[in-house]
């Protein structure tokens, strides 16, 4: 037992010894004792500790007796992201794709040269001009939402839960050619598949924590972020859409396609298929990752904000009914003209980033400077950047508790670091989907706003309180409840 204290001890002196302030670990847990009992989100327990540190650039904490560097000034997460790429170019999040092969070869998950190579294969289908070619699949996907909204029979209807069947219904249309029709079918295989992927129960969230704090673990046990019937679902699918559009001639505008145009070509020079049937699922699920539940979460609370903050509402709809009528007027450069709609998606996403903290592992030494401090990051460490705690640092946003998108004029943001709102990360390996998820988000506001009044059901007190449970994103624990009345067309007239 004594030798256990002492090399306990000596793990645990890291950031003492080298004069970095730092948050005394408890033993077995180091700093992370909160978040395995599930007591706290990931963005609330960095939040604790990031606000004990005022004025200090970082901090250190324990992960189990494991060191990291939590950030909280804005240059040195620029430096992170642009500066110093090369030295923090991996994720701090590992799954094992022997164990998990769907999500290991994620390009978020992806590691050393392996998350060029995915994000190579993924970025094709998100330029503008793909992106462009979409937006008709998501006219339909608002239609259904406006006759869904207009035909029920509930008072209040809850956020969350219908914004996920809004982003299933695109992703499914979009990325796989799947008319999944969650708004009529709220069990389809699809939503499922979502249900399934994004679990926030005990044993969903001991997965995601092996993967972010203990690997080993997590490989040792076999834990996976996917079940394996939601894993052979989407092998299923893929195999019989690729034989089916093969035999049949069959072209279609959306990602999987673009992945078996890539294995046909290979084929017809005579090579062998680039991916195989769990390659194309794994890519396939990629476009799902980064399109659902982060696009879903956004829209919810961007509803529910406009929902309590009725003046902000009110202009809001001013400017989309100036520029159309209906959601079809709203083509990709229509929806990037509304000046005041991207302001409202940013303030949105600065409050309630759906990924609350990233975290990069420093792959090479390096040195961080601040104005006045430096800390030597060794090779191995992970280097926390709490995303939701600078959001909402007084020191760059005033009142931060309030939703005010002027923050996002030109004038207000040339106030600020660049790097004090970075909802989709930056740098080269900055989300690549970011594009396409604002659609996505714009599209499905605008056609809200055409259609219904959003009213809350009731005024809050205080802030939203967060669901524990969910350890990576931040959804309300008590739902968003919102009604959503007609808007006659006289009222605009």
């Amino acid at each position: 037992i004594a030798l256990l204290f002492y090399m306990w001890h000596r793990k645990v002196s890291y950031w003492k010894v080298r004069g970095i302030p730092f948050i005394p670990p408890e033993l077995p847990y180091g700093n992370i004792k909160d978040l395995l009992f599930m007591k706290k989100t990931l963005g609330q327990h960095y939040n604790d500790i990031y606000r004990k540190f005022e004025g200090e650039p970082f901090c250190g904490v324990y992960q189990f007796w494991k060191p990291a560097l939590l950030l909280r000034d804005p240059e040195l997460v620029k430096t992170v992201f642009v500066k110093e790429f090369p030295s923090f170019h991996d994720n701090h999040y590992f799954v094992n794709p022997e164990v998990d092969p769907i999500l290991g070869l994620n390009p978020f998950n992806s590691k050393g040269d392996n998350w060029v190579k995915s994000r190579k294969i993924l970025t094709p289908s998100l330029t503008v001009v793909k992106i462009k070619s979409m937006v008709p699949l998501m006219f339909s996907v608002c239609n259904e939402m406006i006759n869904y909204l207009k035909n029920s029979d509930e008072k209040f209807i809850e956020a969350h839960d219908m914004m996920c069947k809004y982003s299933t219904d695109i992703v499914g249309f979009c990325a796989y050619g799947i008319e999944s029709n969650s708004f009529k079918n709220p069990n389809s295989d699809l939503r499922q598949i979502s249900k399934a992927l994004f679990d926030s129960s005990y044993k969903g969230n001991i997965a995601l924590l092996c993967a972010l704090y203990a690997p080993k673990l997590g490989n040792l046990l076999k834990f996976k972020m996917l079940t394996d019937e939601a894993s052979q679902y989407f092998v299923d699918f893929v195999r019989a859409t690729y034989k089916y559009r093969v035999e049949n001639g069959i072209q279609r505008n959306d990602y999987l396609q673009s992945l078996i145009n890539a294995n046909e070509n290979a084929i017809a020079h005579g090579q062998k298929r680039i991916h195989n049937d769990v390659e194309l699922a794994a890519h396939c699920m990629t476009f799902f990752l980064d399109g659902f539940e982060t696009t879903a979460i956004l829209l919810s609370f961007i509803a529910y904000e406009l929902s309590i903050n009725p003046e902000i509402q009110i202009t809001l709809r001013d400017e989309i009914k100036l520029n159309g009528e209906k959601i079809e007027d709203f083509d990709f450069d229509n929806v990037y003209k509304l000046d005041y709609l991207h302001m409202v998606v940013m303030e949105g996403l600065r409050k309630h980033p759906p990924g609350t903290t990233m975290a990069r592992t420093c792959t090479k030494k390096s040195v961080l400077k601040s104005a006045d401090k430096e800390v030597q990051v060794e090779e191995g460490v992970p280097v926390i950047l709490p995303m939701y705690s600078i959001h909402n640092d007084e020191n760059f946003f005033p009142n931060p508790e309030i939703f005010d998108p002027l923050r996002f004029t030109e004038e207000n943001q040339a106030k600020r670091p660049q790097f004090a709102h970075f909802p989709f990360g930056g740098g080269p390996r900055s989300c690549p989907g970011h594009k396409f998820a604002l659609t996505m988000v714009k599209l499905g506001i605008i056609s809200l706003l055409l259609n219904f009044r959003l009213i809350p059901k009731e005024i809050p007190i205080g802030n939203v309180e967060y669901n524990p449970m969910n350890t990576f994103f931040h959804t309300a624990l008590h739902g968003l409840w919102i009604k959503y009345v007609p808007i006659n067309s006289f009222e605009y007239h």
